[in-house]
């Protein structure tokens, strides 16, 4: 699986909400991901029609940053933002479409990142949700469908491995040793909703 998945990741939307990762701080898996994702040479097409997943390079942090007023105790600017970004993808292009966003996946660290679907059902109910606040008690995360990310606080992007090691390092390893079993699932996921993959 990991040598035939491939991704693709819009081109749309301006910077800083999109293709603009925070390497710090307690959102830098987010920050991480995105980084990591987009200089992927592997798994990564420019072709859509050869993709298996796609993905949504919007950071939930700057959508934080960005658009959220000081003291006005809302978030719907977030969410009505996600709602016309995604509502502007599944015009312009087929893929969403398609699955109604089944084969598409955002990551999302901050808090108020899966909060702001709520005003897209399909975004909702059928997207994959890599979050680091994976709380089953709201109705948003899915089990079985949805990626619980590990939060990790980096203080140096230059250097993420500083003051890394011993314990810490052990645990976080451990967590990625899961890689192999989630390609499986990913098989079994999208073959329930006629999703195959396609030949490279």
């Amino acid at each position: 699986m990991e040598r035939l998945l491939k991704v693709f990741i819009y081109h749309d939307g301006a910077k800083p909400i999109f293709h603009s990762p925070e390497l710090k701080g307690i959102y830098a898996s987010e920050g991480w991901f995105m980084k990591l994702m987009e200089a992927n040479q592997n798994f990564v097409v420019r072709d859509p029609n050869r993709a298996h997943l796609f993905y949504l390079p919007y950071s939930s942090r700057q959508l934080e940053h960005n658009l959220y007023v000081p003291g006005s105790n809302t978030i719907e600017p977030l969410s009505i933002f996600v709602k016309n970004y995604i509502d502007m993808i599944s015009a312009k292009y087929p893929y969403w479409n398609r699955t109604k966003g089944a084969d598409h996946f955002f990551v999302a660290c901050h808090d108020w990142g899966p909060y702001t679907t709520k005003l897209h059902d399909e975004l909702r109910k059928n997207t994959i949700k890599v979050l680091c606040n994976a709380d089953l008690s709201e109705g948003i995360f899915i089990r079985g469908k949805d990626v619980s990310l590990p939060a990790t606080f980096l203080r140096a992007p230059r250097r993420p491995l500083r003051d890394w090691g011993g314990d810490q390092l052990r645990r976080e390893l451990s967590l990625l040793s899961l890689q192999g079993r989630c390609t499986v699932e990913f098989d079994l996921y999208f073959s329930s909703f006629g999703v195959t993959r396609m030949p490279i």
